[in-house]
This record gives C-alpha cells, structure tokens and sequence, in this order.
C-alpha cells in the first residue's frame, strides 16, 4: 500500500507505507553529477517539481557500482543470514536516500533524525541492505513514544567514489564519495522540516566505512554544523588506509593500465579524460577498494593515525556537542572470515611468527599475549591473530580516538563496547564472538524475530538507550576520562557503565599497550597496527 505525502518544498511524494504504522520513500535524489567523477551537486527540487506529477518513491532504487554478487559476499563475510538478500540495481546515478517516518505526524512538529552513512570498505554496500532495514528500531522508538525519522544515505563508492589524480584534479577532484555524504546532509538540513523532522537536532549514525567517513568529517574543521551528535561504530580515522597524493597519482596510472588505456607518454589529463567514457563494467570489474586521500579538505593531515586522534587536533569541529566512540570486541572477524575464504592464504600461525620476529624488539611477547605459537593449527591461528586485529586496529583506535575527544570542552566523548556475541551460523561458534557489523544490524532489529528471548531483553535495553541520546543527548554513562577510561558495555550480561578494568580484554589489551610504547614509543600503537598487523592481513 502507497501514500502521498505532499512535502512544501519538494512537492507531492509517493511512499510506501510499512507495518501500517511507518511511511518509507526510497531513493529520494540528493544531488546530481554534471559527469562521471565530478563533485556531486545539490538538488534542491526533485525531477519532476515542476510538473503536476507526483514522485515515485515507493520502490528500492539504486545501488552505488559494485560487484554483482556483493550483496550476498557482504553477509557471508559478515557471518549474516544469506536466505533473504534481494537483489538492487547499481547506476552511477546512486546519489539517493531513503527516509523512514512514523506514518501519522501533526503539522509543525519537529522529531529528532537520525541519518545512516552505510560501510562496506569504501567498495561495497548500500543502505537498503536487507540487514541494515530500520523497521523495527523505528517502530521501537515509535511504540515507546520516541518516534524519529531514520534516513540512510547512498554515496559513490570504490574508482567512482575515490580514484583521484593530482595532476587533475578537476576530471579527478578527491574523496568525492566523503564529499557526496556532505551533499546528503546539505539536503536533509534543508529539506527534512517538511517531513515533520527537526533540522537542528541530527544525529549522524555511520558503521565501519561509515564510521570512518563520521570521524573525518568531525575531524576536518568544516565550519558549517551537519548534525548534533555522532554515533561511530567500528570506524575510526585509522580503520580504512589513507592514501596521499601522490600514491592516489600511482594508483591511478596503474588503474588505467588494468582498464587497458594507454598510459605511457601521456598527460594525466589526456588518461583521465578516457576514463570518462569507458564502459561501466571496467570500472566495476575493477572492484577498487576505496581509501580517503590525505592533505584535502575533509582529511587535512599528511596521515591520520592513532597518536593524532589522541593529541585532538586543532582544526577538529567545535559544533558537535557529543559523540559515542563504538567498538565490538572481535572486529577482526571480517579479516577472519574473508582470509579463512582465500585459498591463497596458508600457513598462519608460521607466517606471523616470522613477521613479528622480523619487526619487533620483542616478538616473544606479543606471541605471548595471543597465545600464538607454531603448533596452533590453521583456523586457531587465524582467530587468535584476527583477535589482535580486533585490539589494536579497532578497540585501540576506538579508545585513542575517545581520548581526543574527551580534551575539547566542547564536545563530549562516550566510550561504548559492544561484546553481545554474533548469534547467526558461520565460521565462527554462534553467540562467542561480538563480530563487525552485528551490532548495527542488532540495534536496527532487521532479524529480531530470530533471536533469543535473552539477546531481544539486552538489545532493546541498549537500543532505549541509543534512542534516549539521538532524541535529546541523554548519556549512554558517564563521558570518558583518559586516567578512568570508563564506558558502557552490552554483552549478554545486559548493558551497564563500566570502568575501564572491567571491560571485556582489559588486562591483555594493558600488556599489548606496554609492549607497543616499549617497541616505538607514542607512535608504537600505529607501528603494531600498521607496521605488523595489517602488513600481515595484507599478505
């Protein structure tokens, strides 16, 4: 069943309406692009506002390009229910949003907003993901008398979104897929009172890549306020590799030859003007994992790294009043599950081994503090290599990015970990292991009817909390203080403030801390998560 909802600005919107309580309009455009790989645009009247016609936003539209299959490939590396995943078109006119409302809202009234910026590494991903479906969360707040809006934004993603040339930078301009999210929230700060939403009171709720994308733009010194408050779970400034100039330089040339355009004794400009016209499937086969670009304008920094986050740089924003610094206790699943998937891969717990003695001091001890030694067989190896991951690149970052935080007197930082364990079959045991992206698809409820009594008690607990901070700033627990380092902590005990010696790993992250500043000093923690750890994921 549709209804028309006739927006003040934007004209007359067909919706669907959901669960007879909800009305939903999809892929509502944003901005436009004057040509493939130029800065997005904003939109300020739908395509057909000047017509009598209404807008057909009944059904789901546009994915960014992306493999065929990724939709299916994101869930099975996400150890998530692979039986219901519907296929989505991809266009490079992706620059859509979809919004959620409660169905009924009186005139003049204001609701709090959420707005979702979706992850996927910058190369996969939509906010139309069955996984990611925010029913039941807005259904939740509507039923507890919290009702809000929920949008989730689309943005370009992998060459489309972040290919760059600095020797073109206007065929190639960086980070436009950062810069399309800025276009988004340029939209619903416009356009969101006419859904009934309050434009001074967002929350910007962003997972993985999203939360990346959220850490930069609170980083980046942008004088204009987007939204209120910030939610980042599993995505800091550290999680996704940046990429500098001049290696953006390398890697466009070296993309250019896999497309087979010539590039040998020809201008930038001459290789990136080819790029505008050839085929789709090029740039789609090229499966292109983005990374920001460094020294731009959302990312003004030769390098993000942890000892940065943690010194609170001076062009950090001064209009967030809070943000929640989110993180689960095994992100490393992903790297789990995709690196036990690769038949390339072998010889695990081996390979580490002569990694860390070939770049530490002190090999011993980190091999110590994971258990890890050359009699582990495979998959052993892997997860307990995977829980190192999860500790310096995730739980680490997350921790050094709160300490930023917490020094500016404007903005306030919560600390929260999420330890519920993933509850679905896969690789990993079921209800051991607090995976990445199970906590967003938790709080959004997309499989709530199939989980147990005791995961619905905690999960709602926490999502009335998260409700009562994106509706009037209500804290989670107590901000964070780097001598206390305490924060909130779901796990299947429920959801309760903690300090910091009672988080889950708090003893053998304390040892990984120690080994890290005896190995490099203050830059020991990026040397451990860049130096060894990723070098190791990457083969």
């Amino acid at each position: 069943m549709t209804s028309v909802l006739r927006h003040p600005l934007l004209g007359a919107i067909r919706g669907t309406i959901v669960k007879e309580k909800l009305y939903r309009c999809y892929s509502l455009p944003y901005a436009s692009l004057p040509r493939r790989f130029a800065r997005s645009q904003l939109l300020k009247e739908l395509p057909n506002h000047k017509t009598s016609t209404t807008y057909d936003a009944a059904a789901v539209g546009p994915s960014s390009i992306q493999l065929p299959d990724a939709a299916h490939s994101d869930a099975e590396n996400n150890q998530l229910p692979t039986d219901d995943i519907e296929k989505q078109d991809q266009n490079e006119d992706c620059l859509r949003l979809t919004l959620t409302r409660p169905l009924d809202v009186e005139p003049g009234r204001k609701l709090p907003v959420v707005v979702f910026i979706h992850g996927g590494a910058f190369f996969l991903g939509s906010g139309e993901r069955q996984w990611l479906d925010p029913t039941t969360f807005c259904l939740y707040a509507l039923d507890n008398n919290k009702p809000l809006i929920f949008v989730s934004v689309n943005y370009r993603l992998g060459l489309l979104g972040f290919l760059h040339s600095p020797e073109t930078p206007d065929i190639l301009p960086a980070n436009n897929a950062l810069h399309d999210q800025l276009r988004a929230f340029d939209w619903i700060k416009q356009n969101i009172a006419g859904f009934g939403g309050d434009p001074d009171n967002i929350t910007a709720l962003g997972q993985s890549a999203g939360g990346e994308s959220l850490s930069l733009h609170n980083l980046s010194g942008l004088k204009d306020a987007m939204y209120k408050r910030s939610i980042t779970l599993s995505g800091t400034l550290v999680t996704m590799p940046a990429k500098t100039p001049s290696q953006y330089q390398s890697t466009f040339l070296s993309c250019a030859e896999k497309m087979d355009i010539k590039v040998k004794d020809r201008s930038s400009n001459a290789i990136a003007e080819e790029m505008l016209t050839i085929s789709i499937d090029k740039i789609r086969a090229a499966n292109f994992v983005g990374a920001p670009c460094t020294s731009s304008e959302v990312l003004p920094y030769v390098k993000p790294t942890m000892q940065l986050m943690r010194s609170r740089p001076p062009t950090q924003v001064d209009w967030l009043e809070s943000q929640i610094v989110s993180t689960c206790t095994y992100d490393g699943s992903i790297s789990y599950i995709m690196t036990r998937n690769n038949p390339e891969r072998k010889d695990h717990a081996a390979s580490f081994i002569k990694l860390t003695r070939d770049l530490l001091k002190n090999p011993n001890e980190l091999l110590d503090i994971y258990g890890i030694n050359d009699h582990d067989e495979e998959d052993e190896a892997l997860r307990k290599i995977c829980l190192f991951e999860s500790d310096i690149g995730f739980v680490s970052a997350t921790i050094s990015q709160a300490m930023g935080m917490k020094q500016t007197a404007t903005t306030k930082a919560y600390l929260q970990i999420f330890d519920l364990g993933n509850p679905f079959k896969g690789p990993l045991p079921q209800e051991q292991y607090a995976s990445h992206t199970w906590d967003i698809v938790a709080l959004l409820g997309a499989y709530e009817d199939r989980l147990s009594e005791q995961y619905v008690e905690v999960i709602r607990d926490w999502r009335s909390k998260v409700l009562d901070y994106v509706t009037d700033g209500t804290a989670v627990c107590d901000d964070f203080k780097q001598e206390a380092q305490n924060g909130l902590l779901v796990n299947k005990d429920g959801v309760r403030a903690v300090a910091a010696d009672e988080m889950p790993g708090a003893e053998r992250r304390a040892r990984l801390w120690s080994l890290a500043e005896a190995e490099k000093g203050e830059e020991g923690l990026d040397f451990l998560w860049e130096g060894v750890c990723r070098k190791w994921l990457d083969g």
